[in-house]
C-alpha cells in the first residue's frame, strides 16, 4: 500500500469548505493561519481541486512577492546578515571552526565551547556556499580550517566524538552520538565536491559506513534527547538515523554513481516509507524495535514529527535526483499529512515532537527549523506540482516566521521558544537549518524562474 491509498483511508467525511480566499488575505498579513488546516485538509474545495492549479498560469508569486522579490529576500538574509554575523560572532578564525553559544541580542559570544554537531555543518554550510553562489575562496578557507580542527580529534575505530571540545582541542564533554559523526562525514562530503580533493569524500563515506555497521548492531543504544527517561531500547530503529543516511547518501550520489550508497539510499526509503509507518494514526513513528516492530512501551505512540517533516522532504528531493515520480507522489502525500497533522490550529505554526498520538500529548514548543523544514518541502511541491495546498502552505509558513521568528533586532534568527514563542530563546544560533533552509529555497526559486513559472515536468 502506498502513501496515497493509506491517506485515502484517514480521509475524513462530511462536506468539504472552501477556505482559500480567506487563507490567501491574510497570509502575508502574519497571522500564522497554517493551523486551521488540520485533518480537514485532505478534503478539497470542489471548485478548485490540486491538480488543477496546474493547468493554470504559470507561478508568478510566493507568499505575497514577486519570485525576484522573494529570492532578493532570502539573498539578503543569507549575504547580508547570516554571513556577516557569523564571520564576528561564531567563526572561529585562530583555531578554526565554530562556537554557537551566541546572545543573539546581545551580540555577544557565552562561551567558546566547540560541539562537534556544529563543527560539521558548519563546513557544510560553507562548502556547499562554495558551491552553489559564490566561489569566494574565504568560504573554503572557513571550512578547510573546521576541518583541519576537528579531524585532529577524530576517534580511532568506530568509536563516536566526544560531544563537545574546548576552543583549542582540549576534550570537555563525555562520548557523543551517531549524529556527530554523520554531520562532519556530511561537511567533508560537501567539501570535498568544493575543493576537488576526493580524499574528504573517502573519509566521510568511511565514517558513514562505520555509523552504519554500528547502528545496524543488535546492542547499539541511543538515547532520545526529545523525552527524559524515556526507556532505553537495544537495538533501535530511528527515523532520525534514516534522515540523515538517506542525506547524506542523496548528496553523495550526485557526485556520482557509488553502488554502496545507492544501496544506503534504498535502505533508508524502504525504512522511511513503509516501516516506521504506524498505521493506525498514518504517522511514522521516531523510534522501532530492531526488526522494525512497534515497541510495547511509550515509543508506541511516539512522533518526532518535525523529524518526519525534514525526513519526507529529502526522500522527495531524493525522488527528484532520481526522476521517480512515484515516489514523488507518495512522499509529498506524506509529506503534507505529517505537515496538517503538526499544525497548532490555535496559535499557527508547527509542533516538531508529539509525546502520544492516542493521548494527543504534544511538545509546546516551536522551534525554527521545524517551520523552515515545512518551507523547504513546500516549495518541493510547488516546484514539481503546483499543488494548491502547497501554495496556501509555504505562504502561511512565511508569514508565520516572519512574524515570530525573524526577529530583526537580533543578530540571527531565533532558535524558537515557547507555543505562541514569546520571550524567544536568545542564546544559541541554528547555523545549519537556517542558511539550508535559505539555500535550498533559493536554488528552487532559480530553478522555477528559469522555467518561467512552468512547473516542473516530474510529474506528467
Amino acid at each position: 500500500m502506498n502513501w496515497n491509498q493509506i491517506l485515502s483511508k484517514a480521509k475524513m467525511g462530511g462536506k468539504s469548505f472552501s477556505r482559500r480566499n480567506f487563507l490567501r488575505s491574510n497570509a502575508i498579513a502574519g497571522i500564522g493561519l497554517s493551523g486551521i488546516i488540520g485533518l480537514s485538509g485532505f478534503t478539497e474545495d470542489s471548485s478548485e481541486t490540486e491538480n488543477s492549479i496546474k493547468s493554470k498560469s504559470s507561478i508568478k508569486t510566493l507568499a505575497g512577492l514577486d519570485l525576484q522579490k522573494l529570492y532578493d529576500r532570502y539573498h539578503d538574509e543569507l549575504f547580508k546578515r547570516f554571513l556577516p554575523a557569523m564571520e564576528s560572532l561564531c567563526i572561529d578564525h585562530e583555531y578554526g571552526g565554530f562556537m554557537c553559544d551566541v546572545d543573539i541580542a546581545e551580540r555577544k559570544l557565552i562561551n567558546t565551547i566547540k560541539r562537534v554537531w556544529n563543527q560539521g555543518r558548519g563546513i557544510w554550510v560553507y562548502s556547499f556556499l562554495y558551491n552553489n553562489f559564490e566561489k569566494n575562496a574565504h568560504y573554503l578557507d572557513v571550512a578547510k580550517k573546521a576541518i583541519d580542527f576537528i579531524l585532529k580529534l577524530k576517534p580511532k575505530n568506530d568509536n563516536f566524538f566526544d560531544s563537545s571540545y574546548s576552543r583549542e582541542g582540549n576534550r570537555i564533554s563525555g562520548p557523543g552520538d551517531i549524529y556527530g559523526n554523520l554531520f562532519v562525514a556530511e561537511g567533508l562530503a560537501e567539501y570535498a565536491k568544493a575543493s576537488g580533493d576526493k580524499s574528504y569524500l573517502k573519509i566521510s563515506k568511511e565514517m558513514i559506513l562505520s555509523c552504519l555497521e554500528r547502528y545496524d548492531r543488535p546492542d547499539y543504544v541511543y538515547d532520545i534527547s526529545y523525552v527524559p527517561g524515556k526507556p532505553k531500547m537495544q537495538g533501535p530503529r530511528n527515523l532520525g538515523h534514516w534522515m540523515i543516511f538517506l542525506s547524506l547518501s542523496s548528496q553523495i550520489l550526485t557526485q556520482g554513481p557509488d553502488p554502496e550508497l545507492e544501496k544506503l539510499a534504498d535502505r533508508c526509503i524502504d525504512a522511511i516509507m513503509k516501516q516506521h509507518v504506524n498505521e493506525e494514526f498514518n504517522i511514522l513513528n521516531e523510534v522501532r524495535n530492531h526488526d522494525f516492530s512497534l515497541p510495547k512501551n511509550e515509543y508506541a505512540d511516539f512522533a518526532v514529527i518535525g523529524h518526519g517533516i525534514e525526513t519526507l522532504a529529502f526522500v522527495m528531493a531524493e525522488a527528484v535526483r532520481r526522476k521517480d515520480a512515484a515516489l514523488f507522489k507518495d512522499s509529498e502525500a506524506a509529506f503534507k499529512r505529517h505537515v496538517e497533522v503538526a499544525a497548532d490550529k490555535l496559535y499557527g505554526g508547527h509542533f516538531e515532537v508529539l509525546f502520544n498520538a492516542n493521548t494527543y500529548s504534544w511538545s509546546p514548543s516551536k522551534s525554527a527549523w521545524c517551520q523552515q523544514e515545512v518551507s523547504i518541502g513546500a516549495l518541493l511541491s510547488i516546484e514539481h506540482t503546483g499543488n494548491a495546498w502547497a501554495l496556501e502552505c509555504f505562504s502561511e509558513g512565511d508569514a508565520y516566521m516572519l512574524e515570530k521568528m525573524s526577529c530583526p533586532d537580533y543578530a540571527f534568527w531565533t532558535f524558537g521558544g515557547n507555543r505562541k514563542v514569546v520571550n524567544p530563546s536568545t542564546k544559541t544560533i541554528e547555523h545549519y537549518h537556517m542558511p539550508r533552509y535559505l539555500m535550498r529555497n533559493m536554488l528552487a526559486l532559480q530553478r522555477i524562474m528559469k522555467r518561467k513559472g512552468k512547473v516542473s515536468a516530474l510529474i506528467s
